[in-house]
């Protein structure tokens, strides 16, 4: 599963309670991509200093708060009353909860996040990767980066030069029906930019010389 975030939540923070083992790897994936991010630990998680942009407080999450979260995170170090707020409070909401006292902590696994000038892309899956699958994946992530950075330069070049009377939801269903193609995605991978014009052009009905 390859989901694409173009840019993280501003307002809905993820919240990591207690300072366990389980939350290290959750605050380097998720600061990587300055995903906001507030921990509360009891004892001020000194050690998340060097990490730029997490909040760290020592109060107890309240339920405003947990309800409005991106995601939440249970370690095994978690205060046993913060436990109960956070079960009351996130029982019957569609916040995402990894519990580490679960044997299966929830469904919900904290990827491995290659950022990008463009384009992030965040990978996991049902187990921890191992380094090979972690290079394997990032190869890919950088190649579907390359390749959503030329499909936007392209795309924006056919809004100004041929598209542009169209509203923008006409625009993008031509864009997605007529040019998501193989033959011309194949192109781009390639770095044939030129070439994937002028079959872009020619998908369209228009003429190489609209694009000179």
């Amino acid at each position: 599963m390859l989901p694409l975030v173009i840019s993280p939540p501003k307002s809905k923070p993820a919240r990591v309670l207690g300072l366990g083992r389980e939350a290290l790897p959750a605050v380097q994936s998720l600061t990587r991509v300055a995903w906001p991010l507030v921990v509360h630990d009891p004892e001020g998680a000194k050690g998340l200093a060097s990490f730029k942009g997490v909040q760290v407080t020592r109060g107890a999450p309240t339920g405003p708060l947990l309800r409005q979260a991106s995601l939440v995170l249970v370690t095994s170090a978690c205060p046993r009353e913060w436990l109960s707020i956070a079960e009351l409070e996130l029982k019957d909401s569609d916040v995402p909860v990894w519990d580490a006292r679960e044997k299966v902590p929830s469904s919900l696994l904290f990827p491995t996040w290659f950022p990008g000038p463009h384009l992030s892309v965040a990978v996991w899956g049902t187990r921890a990767m191992e380094p090979w699958e972690a290079a394997l994946a990032e190869d890919l992530a950088r190649a579907s980066e390359s390749l959503f950075s030329l499909f936007m330069k392209l795309a924006g070049e056919l809004r100004a030069l041929v598209f542009a009377g169209l509203t923008e939801d006409d625009f993008r269903q031509k864009v997605v029906g007529q040019l998501a193609r193989p033959e011309l995605l194949a192109l781009l991978i390639r770095g044939q930019y030129e070439e994937a014009k002028i079959v872009a052009l020619k998908i369209v009905g228009s003429t190489t010389r609209a694009m000179e």
